[in-house]
């Protein structure tokens, strides 16, 4: 069996802003083509001017512009105002991700904690094969959310 550390992909970062500063970019869905590196929401089920919430179905694109490109869709999972926000989304038999990011204050800023644990029968192979990529990625999400949420008030 394999345990449940070598299915997940996990990052973090420090962000030099309030958590309430990097909440507002981290909701902002649509706004994400404008500062994210590799994903953007192409829709939402219940409008994308609606705040987040539980219950919410996404439609993301991921990987733009490459040929590894794919559009998907996640439910919304949790939204803790300011805290936690989690979706999830794929065939839980094949293969599933549970995505989260928490938000912690950190003395005058932020830490964020970027997580994604897999499961499924292809689970163990997708990541024992992309788990650099994946990790390479999500990075660079964290980077590019640092910079939007430290530039937002300037």
């Amino acid at each position: 069996m394999t345990s449940r550390q070598q299915l997940t992909v996990r990052t973090a970062v420090y962000i030099a802003a309030a958590p309430e500063q990097v909440w507002k970019v981290l909701i902002d869905l649509a706004g994400y083509r404008q500062w994210h590196p590799s994903m953007e929401l192409l829709g939402r089920s219940d409008g994308d001017d609606q705040p987040l919430r539980e219950g919410s179905v996404l439609r993301l694109r991921t990987n733009r512009g490459t040929a590894l490109e794919l559009d998907f869709e996640v439910s919304v999972t949790e939204v803790l105002e300011g805290s936690t926000l989690a979706w999830q989304g794929g065939d839980t038999e094949v293969f599933f991700g549970r995505h989260t990011w928490t938000l912690t204050s950190e003395g005058e800023g932020t830490c964020v904690v970027n997580e994604e644990t897999f499961t499924g029968a292809m689970a163990e192979a997708v990541l024992a094969e992309h788990r650099h990529t994946l990790e390479t990625q999500y990075a660079a999400g964290d980077a590019a959310l640092k910079s939007a949420a430290e530039n937002a008030g300037t």
